[in-house]
């Protein structure tokens, strides 16, 4: 039977590993490794095309909501300038 030395990088490896089950099981309440598996849930890849397709659509509608506020904001801005011009024209 052959034996493997542990070497700095192969001990580095499985830190790396158990350190991310270990984040894993917290991120999701669990106690253990275990634990965090059988709450995990599987999910088909039909309904991950689904989610896919309608994060996309969120994102263009978000994407042309912000151009509407974007030009929004460039009025507001030129209205903000005329009035700010107006005071300093009547100040004087």
């Amino acid at each position: 039977m052959a034996t493997k030395k542990l070497t700095k990088s192969l001990i580095q490896k499985m830190i790396n590993e158990e350190k991310a089950k270990l984040l894993e099981t917290l991120e999701q309440g669990a106690k253990t490794p275990a634990d965090a598996a059988k709450k995990a849930r599987e999910v088909d890849a039909d309904k991950m095309a689904d989610t896919l397709a309608s994060d996309l659509d969120h994102y263009k509608q978000m994407k042309i909501h912000e151009e509407r506020l974007v030009k929004q904001l460039k009025s507001i801005r030129e209205a903000k300038d005329r009035l700010k011009a107006r005071l300093l024209k009547n100040i004087d």
